[in-house]
């Protein structure tokens, strides 16, 4: 049977703090890497055709939706994530594939 992959889908405003974004790109590599995480697409510039207009759109892509949320839900990341919200507004969503 195959396991469906997990998604992070984030969704971006402007970075309005520069060097705490710096510091969470720096311990999202090493996160990344514990729980083989790649970003499949992301873009600064996008074709928003319904809703808001977002800063930024990132579709990160993880073995298994329950991965997508071990690495959500551990430690090493709810450190990082108050780096990425002193760093920026945004939405954040974990969706299993199909």
């Amino acid at each position: 049977m195959c396991v469906p992959k997990g998604y992070w889908i984030i969704e971006c405003q402007e970075i309005t703090d520069q060097i705490s974004m710096e510091k969470y790109a720096n311990a999202w590599t090493e996160i990344a890497n514990e729980f083989n995480a790649q970003i499949i697409g992301g873009t600064k510039s996008s074709d928003f055709v319904e809703g808001p207009q977002k800063a930024r759109v990132l579709i990160l892509e993880f073995p298994s939706y329950q991965i997508a949320q071990d690495c959500y839900y551990s430690e090493k990341y709810q450190k990082a994530k108050e780096l990425a919200l002193k760093a920026m507004e945004r939405t954040f969503s974990i969706i299993e594939g199909i």
